[in-house]
């Protein structure tokens, strides 16, 4: 049952009519007219675990209410963006093993923090976890509860060892379409392992920190500042636990980026703390897959 109805780097949404799910597909149609990439609208439904072993068939009742839903968020966008190219499909999949396939031809994978029947109160549902944990694109995850707006910054997790290149891209990146400043938010506590943290918020050059650690990150910062000069930058060293530091800078964002180590396959969530804990607790996050730093 799997097909290829959308244009390769499309944003690909997941809904299943839920409120979250709406709010998902309005933000990913508006992060599309952004990128100037159609949007690819899906539901996946799964009817095989309810099957009989003679007929593998679901009720034709079933493939109809999918279709109502993907055509129903169809006409909603059109209506808001009708600039917008955009392509529905009702699949039988269980949910999460079909959006991640779709991660492979998608520039990013949308999701509900939570579908039907599940509560949107800070844990994520289990579709928003395994597609997140396993996505081969990145991945943003839409709170019931996210603004409308657009009118904050682009805030980064900075990771303090590596430096999260990946996540640092797609937030660099982010921020330049949107026309937005970046805020990028390093936190540790404080502890023996990192004696000379400085508190600090800087802009422009960051020469002036303090320290031998955060020398480091301010000059990893200057390096990303030189490739992407059109984005305002400013560096928030805190002594704070990573999660709490970027959930409190998420209350003036319009997103959240953080990276994450998540492998292929369904077999497990294998989504770092940090990614783990803002993704539970932000309005809206874009989780971006890193890769292994080398040994």
């Amino acid at each position: 049952m799997v097909t290829e109805k959308f244009p390769t780097g499309s944003v690909v949404v997941g809904t299943d009519g839920s409120p979250s799910a709406d709010r998902a597909v309005d933000w990913a149609a508006a992060e599309a007219v952004r990128r100037g990439v159609a949007l690819h609208v899906l539901y996946a439904f799964s009817w095989v675990s309810r099957a009989h072993a003679w007929d593998f068939t679901p009720p034709p009742e079933l493939v109809q209410a999918g279709e109502a839903i993907v055509t129903a968020a169809a006409t909603r966008v059109s209506t808001t963006h009708p600039e917008l190219a955009v392509s529905t499909e009702a699949r039988l999949d269980d949910a999460a093993t079909a959006l991640v396939h779709d991660s492979t031809r998608a520039s990013l994978v949308v999701v509900g923090a939570a579908g039907r029947g599940e509560a949107d109160d800070g844990d994520l549902g289990s579709v928003a976890q395994k597609v997140t944990a396993h996505a081969r694109s990145a991945v943003v995850v839409v709170r019931g509860e996210a603004p409308a707006g657009d009118d904050g910054p682009v805030v980064v997790g900075m990771d303090p060892v590596e430096g999260a290149p990946e996540a640092m891209r797609y937030a660099f990146e982010d921020a330049s379409r949107r026309g937005s400043r970046l805020v990028v938010v390093q936190g540790n506590q404080a502890d023996a392992a990192f004696p000379d943290y400085p508190d600090a918020v800087l802009t422009g050059r960051y020469d002036e920190v303090a320290g031998e650690f955060a020398k480091v990150t301010a000059d990893r910062l200057n390096e990303w500042h030189e490739r992407y000069p059109d984005v305002p930058v400013e560096l928030r060293l805190v002594r704070e636990r990573p999660v709490r530091a970027l959930v409190a800078a998420s209350a003036e964002a319009s997103i959240v980026v953080v990276g994450s180590r998540g492998r292929g396959g369904l077999t497990g969530l294998l989504l770092g703390s940090v990614s783990r804990g803002v993704a539970h607790r932000a309005p809206v996050v874009a989780v971006v897959r890193t890769r292994p730093a080398a040994h």
